[in-house]
């Protein structure tokens, strides 16, 4: 792919983020939907384009989210997990075996759900999270555990998005736009 496509690829897929993340203010009930899909957008970017122009729009994106997202908490989700996971995604999965790579992928969510608390505890002071920690910690350790069983689905769910990227959308659409 030329340079100017990837140009071009990135930032119709970084735009696309975007516009996810602005529908934070205007769907309330999305605070993971549309982050995560925020992200799944910069899967063609990685495939296509490559790793440079990848991380480039999420940099974009994350730098548009802080600034102009309704609602931070999601540009908190986006920056800190959502964004970067699709691609070092692929990363991790260059890993052999099948246990190792999924060992890694639950060390990186976990890190990134404590940094995604943390901050938001003591860094930009969002009270639910501090009430729920002195209240009802147990409901936050169960909580925690069932976010690991949600990030298993999402993690499958991505690669079969990828999969269909790649047998389906990819050879009809992408490859025939950007020749």
């Amino acid at each position: 792919m030329k340079k100017t496509n990837q140009i071009a690829l990135g930032g119709m897929m970084g735009a696309l983020s975007v516009v996810c993340m602005l529908l934070t203010g205007l769907i309330p009930m999305a605070d993971f939907a549309l982050p995560a899909i925020a992200g799944v957008f910069l899967i063609p970017v990685v495939i296509d384009a490559g790793y440079k122009a990848a991380w480039t729009a999420f940099g974009a994106v994350s730098i548009l989210s802080a600034m102009i997202a309704p609602n931070k908490e999601c540009a908190l989700y986006y920056i800190a997990l959502f964004g970067f996971y699709p691609i070092v995604k692929s990363l991790i999965e260059r890993r052999k075996g099948r246990i190792l790579p999924w060992i890694y992928k639950l060390i990186l969510f976990n890190i990134c759900a404590a940094a995604i608390v943390l901050s938001a505890m003591f860094i930009f002071l969002f009270p639910s999270y501090t009430e729920m920690m002195e209240d009802a910690w147990w409901v936050f350790a169960g909580g925690w555990v069932l976010l690991n069983g949600v990030f298993v689905v999402y993690d499958i769910a991505l690669t079969r998005l990828i999969t269909g990227y790649l047998r389906w959308f990819r050879p009809r659409y992408i490859l025939k736009i950007f020749k």
